[in-house]
């Protein structure tokens, strides 16, 4: 191709052109836009001028060209092609021109302090933007500048006494552009006052503490110096943050590495101590191998639930459960219910080891298929109730030819199982509605879906439905006067089941927060061995503690059943009064019952729904929230926090439920669920 051309080819690029025949000079971005459009910014030419583009290119392509020759782009051309020359030399270009105008990040932490009549001392963090050159401070009211500034502080001086004065700190790249910069103000001390250059005093107990492989926190103790400003926190000796905190987390550290850690305070006066320092080595990276759960198996499949159970290795009191993938909960028992499940489909469930720190085991995984809607037991036939009182409801019902036994539950909680085809269901309250079911189950262990009936309890008159709701208010007010007569526990929940029946209203309102009011000293002075207990959280109020004052030492053992009231502490008999339960597969045991036997101080915040458990004598505190999955935990004593994920609680005929992991939480409590006897036993 000869000159005329190479010229006529080259016409649309004639900028371009000239700046590859002429040398040395920067692209003007509107003048190859459209040639530019298409390419793709290349990092590794970036910042090369000219001549070194050229030799780069021609070293690319295993020759050398020489950089002064006049005619380097026709030997190129005839040598390697004009479309691949020409589009290399657009890409570097393009990229010069997108590294030339992007200016860096602002600076951050950016103080000004005056430290005489006449100077301010300006201090910054630089950004880590890779093009990022040096700093320019702008004085705003003097129109005075100062540039390439490459530390992360200046002092400004020539001022005048007692005046304001607006600074502006800008970032500039390597190719000079400049950001629009940080503004702040700062007023010069006045002639009259004295000036302070004494520096503040030291920080006091510096200490690291949760030391990894990659982090590590500060801890120390700021002095109380009045015009004490800032800590100001180095690391091997750079900067890192300035605070008012009195700690300090390093991350993204390297292993098994010496470290130093310097802490210096600064007052108002721009006055800056010596330091306190400490060396720290970060831990060893390590891969901890979690040991795996023994016995995994699938214990019971129906339709639409599967039961797996395991045993725990030494050590770990916690799995992780996942269904399909999918982490479904956190356990401390040694089974668990996967419901909600569909019939004929699938599942892979996982059962992962989990140690305090939140290591995980790789797995153990088990597959189980539920059963068809078809391979159900039959269902009962004709269920009824044969007979009532005020206190107890007698059902009858047909069982199928496939049922071997069946299950009773009375709104959700399981009642008994019996062979028989009546059930008599005791212990209940007068004049109240219950939802009864009846699950057949067959010699394989395999339940139905269950026969549902509704009926209530005879009554007095009080709760008939001919009664006015007025006459129920009387006779809630009633029980209510005699329990703040009595202060006694047994009548004090006569009243609160007499208000929980009236409908919602202003006088139901009033009397609940009357229940409130008497609710510490009536329950407060009741004996645990009196068969009632003093664990309820009701929802109404303000934030209370009810301490347990019959327990006089921590128990260590207790013994509950779901669906049951009767329970064992110590090995003694009691009674809840509200029964633990299993909700979502997840078994849920009363709060208050527990906590307090171990030497917990209980509050309720009503509005936020809070419940916040306190130790006075390790200082540890536990917080939970009512229909909130987190649980944070606080040691006082050792500086120590930590949250973990939990079955949320709930709050049941006024009682709060949680799951039995949270019991291991407080104390270390050992948690166990027999399958066969259906106990749960929590020990020390």
């Amino acid at each position: 191709m000869n000159k005329k051309r190479l010229r006529q080819w080259m016409a649309p690029f004639a900028t371009a052109t000239l700046i590859l025949n002429t040398g040395y000079g920067i692209l003007a971005p509107d003048a190859v836009a459209s040639a530019l459009s298409t390419e793709r910014h290349n990092s590794n030419l970036t910042g090369l001028n000219t001549a070194q583009l050229h030799t780069k290119l021609a070293t690319a392509q295993g020759r050398h060209v020489p950089v002064t020759s006049g005619t380097r782009v026709t030997t190129l051309t005839k040598t390697y092609g004009q479309n691949t020359y020409l589009n290399q030399m657009l890409k570097v270009m393009s990229s010069q021109m997108v590294t030339a105008n992007i200016a860096p990040a602002e600076v951050s932490n950016l103080t000004a302090v005056p430290t005489e009549t006449t100077k301010v001392n300006l201090s910054w963090n630089n950004p880590s933007d890779i093009n990022f050159d040096h700093i320019k401070v702008v004085n705003v009211t003097n129109a005075v500048y100062v540039d390439n500034i490459r530390s992360n502080s200046y002092m400004m001086s020539g001022l005048q006494p007692n005046t304001t004065y607006t600074f502006r700190v800008k970032t500039v790249n390597k190719s000079g552009d400049e950001s629009l910069g940080t503004p702040i103000q700062a007023k010069t001390a006045s002639v009259d006052g004295p000036v302070d250059k004494t520096p503040p005093g030291e920080v006091s107990g510096l200490t690291a503490t949760n030391v990894g492989y990659n982090a590590f926190t500060v801890n120390y103790i700021l002095p109380k110096d009045a015009d004490l400003s800032q800590a100001i926190i180095y690391l091997n000796g750079k900067e890192v943050q300035r605070t008012t905190g009195t700690s300090y987390s390093f991350s993204g550290l390297i292993a098994s590495t010496n470290y130093t850690v310097l802490v210096k305070t600064i007052d108002k006066s721009g006055n800056i101590s010596g330091g306190i320092s400490i060396p720290v080595t970060t831990s060893a990276l390590t891969v901890d191998t979690v040991p795996e759960v023994t016995g995994a198996s699938v214990t019971s499949v129906n339709n639409y639930s599967v039961t797996v159970s395991w045993t725990r290795p030494s050590g770990i009191n916690t799995v992780s459960l996942y269904k399909d993938g999918q982490l479904v909960t956190d356990s401390t028992g040694s089974s668990y219910t996967f419901n909600n499940l569909s019939a004929s489909q699938t599942y892979t469930f996982t059962i992962r080891s989990k140690r305090s720190t939140g290591a995980l085991s790789s797995g153990v995984r088990l597959t189980a298929t539920t059963d068809s809607t078809s391979s159900n037991s039959s269902e009962v036939s004709n269920l009824e109730v044969d007979s009532k009182s005020d206190t107890w409801i007698k059902i009858t019902y047909d069982m199928p030819s496939k049922a071997d036994k069946v299950k009773i539950y009375v709104d959700g909680d399981y009642e008994g199982t019996t062979s028989s085809e009546s059930y008599k269901i005791t212990d209940l309250r007068e004049g109240r509605w219950y939802e009864i079911k009846v699950v057949t189950v067959n010699s394989n262990g395999r339940e139905s879906s269950g026969v549902k009936i509704s009926e209530r309890t005879d009554s007095d008159g009080y709760y008939s439905s001919s009664s006015s709701s007025s006459s129920n208010y009387e006779k809630a007010r009633d029980l209510m006067r005699i329990a703040e007569n009595s202060l006694n526990a047994s009548d004090w929940r006569s009243a609160r089941d007499a208000i929980s029946d009236l409908p919602s209203g202003t006088r139901k309102s009033d009397l609940l927060d009357r229940l409130e009011a008497i609710r510490n000293r009536a329950i407060g002075t009741s004996s645990s061995s009196s068969g009632t207990s003093s664990t309820t959280t009701t929802t109404s109020g303000t934030t209370s503690s009810y301490p347990n004052n019959a327990v006089s030492s921590y128990s260590t053992s207790f013994t509950l059943t779901p669906g049951a009231k009767s329970a064992y502490v110590d090995g003694r008999a009691t009674t809840m009064a509200q029964a633990p339960r299993i909700i979502n597969g997840a078994t849920m045991v009363p709060l208050r019952f527990i906590s307090e036997r171990i030497g917990y101080e209980v509050n309720y915040e009503k509005a936020t729904k809070k419940i916040i458990l306190t130790r006075p004598t390790d200082g540890k505190q536990v917080v939970l929230q009512v229909k909130n999955s987190t649980l944070a935990v606080y040691e006082l004593n050792n500086s120590r926090s930590y949250s973990t994920n939990i079955t949320a609680p709930v709050i049941v005929n006024g009682y709060t439920l949680v799951p039995l992991r949270v019991i291991s939480e407080l104390s270390g409590y050992q948690v166990n669920y027999n399958t066969a006897s259906k106990q749960i036993t929590i020990t020390k």
